[in-house]
């Protein structure tokens, strides 16, 4: 760890006891967290950047009508070309960040 006081890098050095439950706890939520990323991103790339209906709402997890609802009450983000509706997987994760609000 480094710590930066007035323009000097400074290294911290310390070591910390656990208790061996606390340490075990730890180290399973660590695990847990870095297979939720893994996954995440497993299912992310799964998906093209630019998604038609059909794949933003597996993308979503949820129905195809479902996703027809939301899309008709809910600012979801797309790009409408042709009549072919087009969604930006980034744009829709910020969607459902601000959703979650």
């Amino acid at each position: 760890m480094y710590k930066k006081e007035g323009g000097i890098k400074m290294q911290a050095n310390f070591n910390l006891e656990l208790p061996i439950e606390i340490e075990n706890e730890l180290r399973n939520r660590i695990i847990e967290i870095v297979k939720n990323t893994i996954g995440t991103i497993k299912h992310d790339s799964s998906f093209p950047e630019y998604m038609d209906k059909k794949q933003c709402a597996e993308y979503l997890n949820i129905s195809r009508s479902t996703f027809d609802k939301w899309l008709k009450t809910q600012d979801i983000p797309f790009v409408l070309i042709n009549g072919s509706y087009r969604f930006k997987r980034s744009e829709i994760d910020k969607f459902m960040v601000e959703k979650q609000k």
